[in-house]
């Protein structure tokens, strides 16, 4: 094991206790074995975050261990980022939450936007730090061309705005092609669903429950994006790059996808840097927000809520958002944790997706919260046009029900888009037609 893969953790906090398990899971994501740790009880220090002993405790653990790197539980700001990493051993490298986490999203990172999306985060975190490097008068090769009078501090915050422009623009590009994608399904007659939530909450493990065998498209070039297999593994941010199934909920055909754990601690820039990734879950017709029935009362309290708050500000579409305590075959204090999510998202649906309990009470709360459906007649001729218009009905709506006779009586149940491509098609096939929304 090298010097560069070990790390001493540090946290400061306000009040006590300190808790120092996620920021140790989180090191261990970005492959970091952590050797040591140093925790301080005190405000603030304006100039580098901790006090004077917790700063030479440091120094003596990353010296007796020979660690590579601080990993800091708690959010830098360029000039403390410097100020602490000057007091430490020289080549000590410092990560804070916030870089720590856009690291991890950059390991993940498997796809186009996935990998924009880190890069955007990379940008707007270390453009000041290279601004204060650039004070300090370090290379940060990022000096383009230079106006008469401009400093070096401004010269690389513009390089640094106008490669975070392109990234923009780019992600603009793919969120409106993932927008058309989501028109598409919708007129397909899928309603689409989304977990949400805190990493390692077994959103994966939920998905592949509600899942049917085979992913919709493995054959079809309109949905070329869906999984076969949903990952499920214990650890952080396994999901980054979303993974989208197909489920069937009674007469209704879905598409599920599983999206990015949130995490503790990120501020709102970083969370905004992952809304295309995200955006499945801001978009969907219906989120499932999971927690884990094991946490700790006041964890899940605090996950619950920022869950919430980070969908509340986010989300623009219509349909409802079921909140689901996940693994209660092996929680302790179910009812008072149930009380807790009930109190800020509402009354949970209490399932274990690793032996199956709960899945029909959840997916009674899941049909509830979908769209409503409107509902079409048809009255069409015998010909070649009206079969093969009632074939397309069968693969669109939910429900068709068909009488021949002189005539051929259709009845048909589907999302809203459905309906109304079914309207315009009855028309050309020369249908008498009455519509109505189910009440």
């Amino acid at each position: 094991m090298s010097r560069e893969d070990t790390a001493i953790v540090a946290k400061r906090v306000d009040e006590s206790p300190a808790d120092t398990g996620e920021i140790r899971a989180l090191a261990q994501s970005a492959g970091y074995t952590v050797v040591g740790e140093v925790v301080q009880q005190r405000d603030p220090h304006p100039g580098h975050e901790f006090g004077t002993g917790a700063i030479a405790e440091l120094r003596r653990e990353v010296q007796e261990s020979d660690a590579g790197a601080v990993v800091v539980d708690n959010d830098l700001d360029a000039n403390r980022a410097f100020a602490l990493a000057d007091r430490l051993p020289d080549d000590t490298a410092v990560r804070d939450r916030k870089r720590l986490v856009i690291d991890i999203f950059g390991e993940r990172a498997a796809t186009r936007r996935a990998q924009l999306e880190v890069r955007l985060a990379e940008l707007e975190y270390e453009l000041p730090r290279a601004e204060e490097r650039a004070k300090r008068g370090e290379d940060v090769g990022r000096q383009g061309f230079k106006s008469a009078g401009e400093s070096p501090a401004s010269q690389v915050r513009a390089a640094y705005k106008r490669e975070i422009k392109q990234v923009e623009d780019a992600l603009a590009d793919i969120e409106s092609a993932d927008a058309n994608r989501r028109a598409d399904r919708h007129a397909a007659g899928f309603d689409l669903v989304a977990l949400a939530g805190y990493t390692n909450a077994g959103k994966s493990t939920l998905l592949r429950r509600l899942a049917d065998d085979h992913a919709v498209g493995e054959n079809d070039r309109r949905h070329a994006d869906l999984a076969g297999v949903a990952e499920s593994r214990d650890g952080l941010f396994t999901t980054l790059n979303t993974t989208t199934r197909r489920a069937t909920l009674g007469d209704r055909r879905l598409l599920v996808t599983d999206t990015v754990g949130f995490v503790s601690g990120l501020p709102h820039w970083l969370v905004d840097s992952f809304e295309s990734t995200l955006a499945s879950a801001y978009r969907a017709d219906a989120v499932l927000l999971v927690a884990d029935a094991t946490d700790p009362v006041d964890r899940l309290r605090e996950k619950v809520t920022t869950s919430r708050d980070v969908l509340a500000d986010h989300r623009d579409a219509d349909g409802g958002v079921v909140p689901v305590l996940n693994k209660v075959d092996a929680a302790s204090r179910l009812d008072e944790k149930r009380r807790v999510v009930g109190d800020l998202v509402g009354d949970p649906v209490c399932v274990s997706a690793l032996d199956g309990s709960g899945l029909d009470a959840l997916a009674d709360r899941l049909a509830a919260s979908l769209p409503e459906r409107e509902t079409a007649r048809f009255s069409l001729p015998q010909s070649d046009a009206t079969m093969s218009f009632v074939s397309w009905l069968y693969d669109h709506a939910n429900t068709v029900d068909v009488a021949h006779g002189e005539t051929v009586e259709v009845e048909i149940s589907g999302r809203r888009e459905v309906v109304a491509l079914a309207r315009g098609r009855a028309d050309d096939v020369g249908a008498d037609t009455a519509a109505r929304r189910d009440s």
